[in-house]
Parts: C-alpha cells; sequence; structure tokens
C-alpha cells in the first residue's frame, strides 16, 4: 500500500511540473510571436520613412547641370554682326514670352507628379490600396478593413484613431491623403431595427439597444427619433451625433 501511495504521490507530483514546464514553454512561444510582430512592424514603418525621406531629398536638392550640357564659350561678334543678329523688339517680346510659358508648364507637370496627393476613400479602399499611404503597411491594412466591416463604414477618417494601437502620428502622416464617402455607410432603420441587430453596433451595445427599443415600443416608432432619444434623456448629445451616421 505505500509503494501504491508514493506512486500515486509522484505522479501528481510529475504531473505537476509538467503543467508548470508546459505554461513557461507556452509564454516563450507567445513572447516570441509578439517580438516577431513588433520588429515586422518596425520593418515596414522603416521601409516607408526611408521611401519617403528619399522623396523629399530627391525634391529639395537642386538640378545640377551636366558638363557636356553646358554652352561653350564664344568669343563677342563684331558690332555689325551683333547688329544684324539682333531681332525686332516684337520678335524678341514673342519669344521671351513662349520662354516663360514653357517654364511654367514644365513647372506644373512637374508639380503635379511630385505633390498631388493620392485620393484614397476609405470606405470602398481594398488593401492594396491602403498599403499605399505613409505608415500603413499588411498588418494595419487588414486591420482598418476588420474594423470598417464592423462598424458598418467610417464617417471621417479621426475614426481610424478607434483602431487599438492606431496613433495620431500615423493618422497625420497621411491624413490629407484620404477622404470618407458616407454614402458607402450601412446604416440601420431606427423605426424597425431589432434589439440584436442594434446591439450588434460598435457605437450602441446591448444596453442602450434594449433602451432604445422599450422607448420606441411606448412612443411608437413613427416618434422615436435622435432628437426624442436625446430630449428624454436615452441617448447623450454625443452619443446621438457618433450614431447618428448609421442611423436613419
Amino acid at each position: 500500500m505505500k509503494k501504491k501511495s508514493n506512486r500515486h504521490k509522484y505522479l501528481i507530483h510529475a504531473s505537476g511540473i509538467a503543467g508548470i514546464l508546459i505554461l513557461l514553454l507556452l509564454r516563450i512561444i507567445v513572447r516570441q510571436i509578439h517580438n516577431e510582430r513588433v520588429k515586422l512592424r518596425e520593418q515596414e514603418e522603416n521601409v516607408f520613412s526611408l521611401y519617403h525621406r528619399q522623396n523629399d531629398e530627391f525634391e529639395d536638392s537642386p538640378a545640377q547641370e551636366h558638363p557636356a550640357l553646358k554652352p561653350a564659350k564664344q568669343s563677342a561678334p563684331s558690332p555689325e554682326r551683333k547688329l544684324a543678329r539682333q531681332p525686332t523688339e516684337s520678335s524678341a517680346f514673342r519669344e521671351k514670352e513662349q520662354h516663360v510659358e514653357n517654364k511654367q508648364h514644365v513647372k506644373q507637370l512637374t508639380t503635379y507628379r511630385l505633390h498631388t496627393p493620392m485620393g484614397v476613400e476609405l470606405n470602398t479602399a481594398d488593401s492594396a490600396e491602403l498599403v499605399t499611404l505613409y505608415g500603413i503597411g499588411p498588418y494595419y491594412a487588414t486591420k482598418i478593413l476588420e474594423y470598417r466591416a464592423r462598424l458598418g463604414g467610417f464617417a471621417v477618417p479621426e475614426q481610424l484613431l478607434e483602431i487599438k494601437g492606431f496613433d495620431t502620428e500615423r493618422l497625420e502622416g497621411f491624413y490629407d491623403h484620404v477622404f470618407t464617402d458616407t454614402s458607402f455607410i450601412k446604416k440601420l432603420d431606427l423605426k424597425t431595427a431589432s434589439e440584436d441587430r442594434l446591439a450588434n453596433h460598435l457605437y450602441i451595445g446591448r444596453y442602450l439597444a434594449r433602451c432604445i427599443v422599450r422607448y420606441r415600443e411606448s412612443i411608437g416608432p413613427d416618434s422615436c427619433s435622435l432628437e426624442h432619444l436625446v430630449r428624454d434623456g436615452i441617448l447623450s448629445t454625443e452619443q446621438a451625433r457618433k450614431i447618428g451616421w448609421y442611423l436613419h
């Protein structure tokens, strides 16, 4: 009996040690995965920052004229030849005007190619379009698409800040290159939407959905509006402003 009891104790002790070792191994694996994700994110940010730094250096550096393109020095012409080659006043004016127009045309083309912003519409863009934005790699492109699907669409670009890990600095990097078309937002009918459908929205939740449905039942669907919900204390003004983008 003692041998069986000791063997049972050893088994329990060994099982406990094995469980602790498994937990430690899992923690090490999770930490390694986290570190790899952090490194991947830093590499993406470094690539984007390097790309934009090179573009800035290219725009700021003055153009250098190749020695082969420099005109050769010529001896001064004689007064007779100078008078013979001198164009009339109207001809000189036309040539100068044409030169200015050509110079402005070249400047406009250069400005267009270098500085015209990309217009990425946040409610229709796919991951291939999103990764063209400064600071957005495959990781954040996927996060944006997932959050857009859960939210029903973006009303303003600032809603990207609601994504976990998305900060103001990242948004400012491409803010001027994105816009939102609110006609693509998926809206709920405040007068007919069920409690479950309202509760599934990120800005509403189960508690507010239940309050809205009970309020609608008490006053009638036709009288249920955002204005009445605010007036009767069901929603705050801030809640109504955010939820209003997704109700009609």
